[in-house]
């Protein structure tokens, strides 16, 4: 049995650390051959190495056929040294300027892991009519946060996502899957996803990602509200400028106090924060 030295060791935790680095600077991840090249490691090396990682859960993706990425594991460390609370309340302050604007309620959402959650839902404050909150669901090929969020995942992810079944909740849903990658892939050229009357009749929402640099899209915001209502008044393009500029917004604020994730605590509480004049349909998120 060979025994390392404490020189083999520290040399070893280097080149870890040196592809750690390497895909951190990269929201697409690197393959083999690009970190073999930033780092100078010879490629077998740095496929055993990545292997030992992807186990340990340091870096994310398919052995030797995908991207790689920075991994679940080294995430949760960075989100536990985060003050979940300040970047909290980062996100709020500039969800509620577009909230404010359009008079409808914005929203943040989180993937964590393949689960999607609610992180914040923000109305407007003075609001003076019936207001469509989010729900809880987030059907892939009918709920624009959905979209959002996992167009910009890796192919494997993407493609668990599109297993179905996918049902068809309104006439303009679409629920075949080579039709759903096809708009997912349009997502990812435009950086803003759409729900237009596809879960719930007669709900529009427009969702953009919030890009976490060297961890990929962790966050998506939005803005939801009655279709008809929205867009007599405001025109969709301009409804997606804003949006885009607050999830860029986000996104340099947040990758400074590295990828934070919300803490469950800080999730919304619908009962207690949804006001009377409240409409939420079905259990959709736009």
């Amino acid at each position: 049995m060979s025994m390392q030295t404490n020189g083999e060791k520290a040399g070893r935790l280097e080149r870890v650390a040196a592809i750690l680095e390497a895909i951190s600077t990269s929201s697409d991840g690197l393959s083999l051959a690009e970190i073999s090249s930033r780092t100078q490691l010879p490629m077998p090396s740095a496929h055993r190495l990545i292997n030992s990682m992807i186990g340990a859960g340091f870096v994310t993706g398919q052995r030797g056929r995908s991207n790689y990425f920075i991994g679940p594991r080294i995430l949760d460390l960075f989100r536990c040294s985060t003050d979940g609370t300040s970047s909290l309340t980062i996100a709020r302050r500039e969800i509620q300027i577009v909230a404010n604007r359009f008079g409808e309620v914005g929203y943040l959402a989180k993937l964590n892991g393949e689960r999607i959650e609610l992180v914040l839902i923000v109305p407007p404050e003075d609001p003076a009519r019936t207001l469509v909150y989010p729900g809880a669901d987030f059907p892939v090929h009918a709920t624009s946060t959905a979209k959002a969020l996992v167009a910009f995942q890796p192919e494997a992810t993407i493609d668990r996502y599109l297993s179905g079944p996918h049902e068809k909740f309104r006439p303009n849903t679409v629920t075949d899957p080579t039709k759903i990658k096809d708009n997912l892939t349009a997502i990812r050229a435009t950086g803003y996803a759409i729900n237009d009357d596809e879960y719930d009749a007669g709900v529009f929402s427009v969702s953009c990602p919030v890009e976490i640099q060297g961890a990929g899209v962790l966050y998506a915001v939005g803005l939801v509200g009655l279709k008809e209502r929205l867009l007599m008044t405001f025109r969709q393009e301009h409804i997606v400028t804003c949006l885009l500029s607050v999830a860029q917004r986000l996104s340099r604020a947040l990758t400074r106090r590295l990828p934070a994730q919300f803490n469950d605590n800080s999730a919304p509480r619908f009962e207690s924060e949804r006001p009377e004049n409240a409409y939420m349909a079905r259990n959709a998120t736009r």
